[in-house]
């Protein structure tokens, strides 16, 4: 995601027919409800630089609800049952227009710090899943 992130890259928008003599358009998903409508798995990489209006519009997917209207087709869309959404983050202290995100939406995840891995770690993942091709 990005700070340019709209919740219509996600969701999907209206696109122009292919071929079509008239100018007409017709509702296309985006690859998050797609991935809702499968069952797939979803990550939203960069989760602290989206604008707020975005995180607020993922809101009633996150919840107990696990669903998103669309406003564009009068459509509300549940999430499929094997559906779940991951999200990463870069520290705020990273910069570049990161911003901490409210609690109440991070309470939404399962949170887990990674630390950057070790040169024992490295070659240790190396070795023994490469350990054909050294």
């Amino acid at each position: 995601l990005s700070e340019q992130t709209d919740l219509l890259d996600l969701l999907g928008s209206d696109l122009p027919v292919a071929g079509s003599e008239v100018a007409s358009f017709k509702w296309c998903d985006g690859a998050l409800l797609r991935a809702m409508r499968s069952g797939d798995w979803v990550l939203l990489d960069e989760i602290n630089l989206a604008p707020q209006a975005t995180l607020e519009g993922l809101n009633a997917l996150l919840d107990h609800r696990r669903e998103i209207f669309l406003p564009a087709i009068g459509q509300t869309v549940m999430a499929h049952r094997g559906f779940r959404v991951f999200a990463a983050q870069n520290p705020v202290s990273t910069g570049g227009g990161r911003k901490g995100l409210p609690r109440s939406f991070l309470n939404r995840f399962t949170r887990v710090v990674l630390t950057a891995l070790s040169s024992a770690d490295l070659h240790h993942i190396c070795s023994h899943g490469f350990a054909a091709a050294l």
